[in-house]
């Protein structure tokens, strides 16, 4: 998909991986992610997983990387985010497992329901 950047939050961005937390008819509401390592030093905030290399190969990644889930998305579904949509596998890489997604619920729900001020959406 094409997340969009802080500067220009209802336009495509580039090319980038995100985790889907829902999607409808006409949306899909996406979380950010990135292969930048989180600083050491820095505790984590509400919403941020860390997923080692082990993890991260487990759905077809080939390093460790950050889920943001307080960097959220809501992306129409159309080529313009979405490049592969509509192509045989579309834009999944990986189906998170069950267990996975039931964490990643958790940690989403969490967040929105006791530090929603700390999230950011973006998309048109």
């Amino acid at each position: 998909m094409l997340f969009p950047t802080h500067e220009t939050p209802r336009r495509p961005g580039l090319l980038h991986i995100g985790y889907v937390l829902g999607i409808d008819n006409r949306y899909a509401l996406v979380a950010y992610t990135t292969s930048r390592p989180w600083p050491a030093e820095l505790p984590l905030p509400a919403g941020v997983r860390v997923f080692s290399a082990e993890e991260a190969a487990q759905l077809n990644q080939s390093r460790g990387f950050v889920l943001r889930l307080d960097v959220l998305a809501r992306l129409p579904l159309m080529a313009a985010w979405f490049p592969d949509l509509g192509s045989e596998r579309g834009d999944i890489i990986a189906i998170a497992p069950l267990r996975l997604r039931r964490e990643l619920r958790a940690i989403a729900e969490n967040l929105a329901r006791r530090k929603r001020e700390l999230s950011q959406v973006r998309g048109p």
